[in-house]
């Protein structure tokens, strides 16, 4: 059992009992900011998704807003195809091989909205 007693002798004794502190609420403050960002791209990923999963035919996005271009990845990372997003538009995928895919969907400012993994049958 630790116990901790308190002698206010030295005033740099009070600041070597208070360092450890500072040091772990840093800490916590930063774990914090991270698991916010975490979490709100977490949320995006909900928003968005790929449908159907595995597909046969084609594709769909539930929701498009913000995203302009969608662009289909073999697992290598070579580009298989491209196509301009529209709103309850049905992407054609009957051409690619059986297997796992990525689907990067990009934003108006051509930046990556998310990544999905897709199942192709």
């Amino acid at each position: 059992m630790l116990i901790i007693t308190y002698e206010p002798t030295s005033p740099m004794r009070k600041v070597l009992l208070l360092i450890p502190f500072l040091y772990f609420s840093i800490i916590a403050n930063g774990q914090s900011q991270a698991n916010y960002t975490d979490s709100k791209s977490a949320i995006v990923k909900k928003v968005i998704k790929i449908y159907p999963n595995p597909a046969f035919n084609f594709i769909g996005v539930n929701n498009v807003s913000g995203v302009s271009s969608i662009i289909i990845y073999n697992l290598v990372g070579r580009k298989m195809k491209k196509f301009s997003a529209l709103k309850d538009e049905r992407y054609d995928v009957t051409d690619l091989p059986r297997g796992m895919y990525l689907v990067q969907l990009l934003g108006n400012d051509g930046k990556v909205v998310t990544t999905q993994r897709m199942s192709k049958k």
